[in-house]
């Protein structure tokens, strides 16, 4: 008879960094404290990467990017009280944005838990408002199964923000549970093949229909099965923000445009007409269903991992659940060489013609004393980018100039904030993507007032070497919420704000600054920023005025 197997008791602590190696992690961001300090100790012999941030919202953002951009779970490790506090904003932006990240909460000793004490508070009942799971350990056998399983749920579809709070006392105690091996999320096959043949009849009758990628399209899998389907087809294909980059460059033909800030665009115009609408891996988050489906009984094929969600306006045909590049690749087989209609097929080349007409009008426009074009400052910073760079957009004014003629040719290469439209993303998402892509192009873009959200990540980027530019459009106002303002109430309140220096500001973190004033002298700055290691930071003026007429082709109530 064999005997038991002796397991040798091993700090709780170690027992979480164990978890988080076990799930393929290679960085954890955070910031340090009395309540969680037992696992920085216990990462210190790790092997793993510690980035001590200079706020925990921060480290969020950088370790939800990790997420969106590897598909493991990022990680961010932070102490009681404001210190877990100060994840809510990012954990509620990677549950909306489906970027998988776990959170690692210090608290106080459970005997404290409920008391009026130093840093006590119920985390664990503001966390669940945040994340798709939360975990509250209170005995050190149940820290190991705990952390696992907020992995498990971050990674699962839809991905999103996860939580385990760790009393200090239950971190410095003992345990002999364990250890359970890495588990990841269980894999799909393909939806029922009985299903993918009612779809496939629906598209086959059809004479006009479209395919709408979304962010469950935009992994790598379901890409290459998307980009395998389209090439061999006539379907045109349109992108929200989140599966920009599905549409390669081969594939340009069947590209018309992305949707869900503007209306009446291009690829507006082909939802419209379409007669058929197979959505992939969409999520009624990107684009409300009611702004380009309502009033109409087109069917719609949706492909995706997890149920459709049902209103009014969205109400699938067939639901073909599974895995996406599976169930894409048996629907391949079928539909190989389909055509559409001629008239459908003019139609598709006219909107394409219409979105190169957009970029064209916008570019024609002209810099003034205030500031430069801000159309044509995207556009110059699109031609001097390569298709291998990475751009994270934070949230404001530039953000509705970058959505409109931002173009990129692989997916989860430009990144928004497209659910909570959160200010501050754009810098801390860019050293995610320089510790990731190292020796690519990496550009952040955002305002003035969003930049200085996380400016002070600044010396976090320059302790750590990373090189990315970062572009602040300045009009020294929040913008965004003046034009509606405007619009709404004929004036503006609260919104105009200071000019800084950013060559000096930059300059006290060790890194770069420039302070442009035109087109040309934006463009040789930027050309230096993408040769020259370390991060630099472009300030350039804008003129906004432009946006009160812009907002007539904007969705109401889209905007933070």
């Amino acid at each position: 008879m064999m005997g038991a197997t002796v397991r040798v008791p091993v700090r709780s602590a170690d027992r979480v960094v164990e978890a988080v190696r076990a799930a393929g992690v290679r960085y954890v961001f955070g910031v340090p404290g009395a309540k969680i300090d037992a696992v920085f100790d216990a990462l210190t012999d790790s092997g793993l990467e510690l980035v001590v941030c200079r706020h925990e919202q921060n480290a969020a953002f950088m370790a939800a990017a990790m997420g969106r951009l590897t598909g493991v779970p990022g990680v961010v490790l932070v102490t009681s009280g404001p210190g877990t506090a100060n994840l809510t904003t990012a954990l509620v932006t990677a549950n909306t944005e489906q970027d998988p990240v776990v959170a690692l909460c210090g608290a106080v000793n459970r005997a404290d838990r409920l008391k009026r004490t130093h840093q006590s508070m119920d985390a664990a009942a503001l966390l669940t408002t945040v994340t798709k799971f939360t975990g509250e350990v209170d005995h050190p056998d149940d820290v190991l199964e705990t952390v696992v399983n907020a992995f498990r749920a971050a990674a699962t579809a839809p991905c999103g923000s996860a939580a385990v709070v760790l009393p200090m006392d239950v971190l410095a105690e003992t345990t002999s549970s364990g250890p359970i091996k890495a588990m990841t999320p269980a894999s799909l096959g393909a939806a029922p093949h009985q299903e993918v043949q009612r779809a496939l009849q629906i598209i086959r009758s059809a004479q006009r229909p479209a395919l709408l990628v979304g962010a469950r399209g935009a992994d790598p899998d379901s890409c290459a099965a998307i980009r395998r389907l389209v090439s061999d087809t006539a379907l045109p294909v349109i992108e929200t923000f989140q599966g920009a980059g599905v549409v390669s460059h081969d594939l340009e033909d069947h590209y018309v445009g992305r949707v869900g800030l503007f209306r009446n665009q291009p690829g507006d115009v082909i939802l419209a007409r379409a007669d058929v609408v197979i959505t992939v891996g969409f999520d009624q988050v990107e684009y409300d269903p009611a702004l380009w489906n309502a009033g109409t009984d087109r069917p719609i094929i949706h492909v995706d991992t997890v149920p459709a969600g049902i209103d009014t306006a969205y109400q699938p045909a067939v639901e073909l659940r599974g895995d996406v590049a599976a169930t894409l690749t048996d629907m391949a087989k079928s539909l190989s060489g389909m055509q559409v209609a001629d008239a459908f097929r003019t139609e598709i080349a006219g909107q394409r013609r219409a979105l190169a007409a957009i970029d064209d009008a916008a570019r024609a426009g002209a810099h003034t004393a205030r500031g430069l074009n801000p159309a044509a400052l995207v556009l110059r910073l699109r031609e001097l980018l390569d298709d291998n760079a990475t751009v994270a957009c934070d949230v404001g004014s530039n953000y509705i100039y970058m959505a409109r003629h931002f173009r990129v040719y692989e997916p989860r290469h430009l990144l928004f904030s497209n659910g909570q439209q959160t200010l501050g993303v754009g810098m801390p998402w860019a050293m995610a993507a320089s510790l990731v892509r190292p020796g690519t192009q990496v550009v952040s873009v955002s305002g003035d007032g969003g930049f200085l959200f996380s400016a002070q990540e600044l010396e976090t980027a320059t302790r750590l070497g990373l090189t990315f530019t970062h572009v602040i459009m300045r009009d020294n106002s929040y913008d965004m919420v003046g034009f509606q303002e405007e619009l709404k109430y004929g004036r503006r309140s609260g919104v105009v704000l200071g000019d800084y220096d950013i060559v000096r500001y930059a300059g006290a973190f060790g890194a770069r600054g420039y302070r442009v004033s035109t087109e040309q002298e934006f463009t040789t700055a930027l050309r230096q920023a993408l040769d020259e290691g370390g991060p630099s930071i472009i300030d350039v003026p804008v003129d906004y005025s432009n946006n009160t007429g812009l907002a007539a082709e904007l969705h109401a109530d889209l905007f933070e």
